[in-house]
Order: structure tokens, then sequence, then C-alpha cells
């Protein structure tokens, strides 16, 4: 897996965190306990911390960075989907991130909060707890509804099974 410093800077990915070979981790990146970052992730600190806590999942081809100045924070046990782009942003735990959501600079997702797929949180939005926010520009739609936080909280303790898993059993069989 490319693994970099950066400006003097290494990423620090904790020894039960799974970080898949195609994705890459860049400069003052830091990666919790029970994490996966799965196949083509990108995440690129060359500008500012960015701040993985213990039992989040990225999944394939989400790109997370930050501006010169700012941070990126993502909680623990918070879901982020597929291709999902993180710029800047605030997502405290047990929130779920839809495939291909775009989340811009400044944006806070408070506790338990769901975003749509495909949406588009514009800059320095707040999203309030327990909240689901959808749309281009997101907007608050309604409260998470028990089934989707049963299904949040449900998909979380499966990711965070995922990482032993993949360091035991993850075999390259073609070069």
């Amino acid at each position: 897996m490319p693994i970099y410093e950066f400006d003097g800077k290494q990423p620090d990915i904790s020894p039960g965190a799974f970080v898949h070979p195609d994705a890459v981790v860049i400069g003052d990146v830091r990666i919790g306990d029970k994490c996966l970052i799965a196949p083509g992730v990108v995440i690129r600190a060359d500008f500012g911390p960015i701040t993985i806590q213990d039992g989040t999942s990225i999944q394939d081809n989400t790109v997370i960075h930050v501006d010169p100045g700012a941070r990126v924070l993502v909680e623990k046990d918070v879901l982020v989907g597929h291709g999902v782009v993180l710029h800047d942003v605030h997502i405290k735990s047990r929130c779920v991130i839809g495939m291909g959501a775009i989340l811009l600079f400044g944006v806070v997702c408070e506790e338990g909060v769901f975003i749509g797929a495909g949406s588009v949180v514009p800059n320095k939005m707040r999203v309030p707890a327990g909240k689901l926010a959808a749309g281009n520009p997101a907007k608050i739609i309604k409260d998470v509804t028990p089934d989707q936080k049963s299904y949040a909280e449900i998909a979380i303790e499966v990711y965070k099974k995922l990482p032993p898993k993949y360091q035991r059993t993850m075999k390259l069989i073609t070069g």
C-alpha cells in the first residue's frame, strides 16, 4: 500500500486497522483501530491533519483532502460510502455518509447524521444530530428513522469485523 511521508509528517496507522494495498495515504494522517480503508481510497493530508477515529469504514474510491490551515476529523464508528468526497469536514460519531456524496469546506455532521447518496453538502453547513440531509444542495429532510439507526448500528459492527479478517485472509493471486 502506498503510504507516504510528506513535509516531514508520516501517517500513523493503528496495527488493528486495515488499509488496502490500492489505497493511498499521504502526510499528517491518523487512522484508528478497527478502521477499514478500502481499495482506491485517497487520504491526502498535505496541507493539514486528517484524523479517522476507531471503527470507521471508508469505502472504495473515496477522496479525503484538506485545505491549508484546515483539518478533517472523522470520529468513531462512521460509515463513509463508496465514491465520497470529504473536504475540510468534521463528521461526528455514528454518521452514515451515502455513496457519491460530496461534503465541502467546513461541513459539520453532528452525531448520528445520515447524508443521502449523491448529495452535495454546501460549505459550512451544519447538520444537526439525528437528521437526514439530502439533495444538491443538501437540505435537512427529516429525522433519521429507527430503521435507519438500526441499519447503521448493525453495519458499523459488521465493518469493524472486517479489518482483522482482511489481515488474516486476503491474498494476492495475480501479480
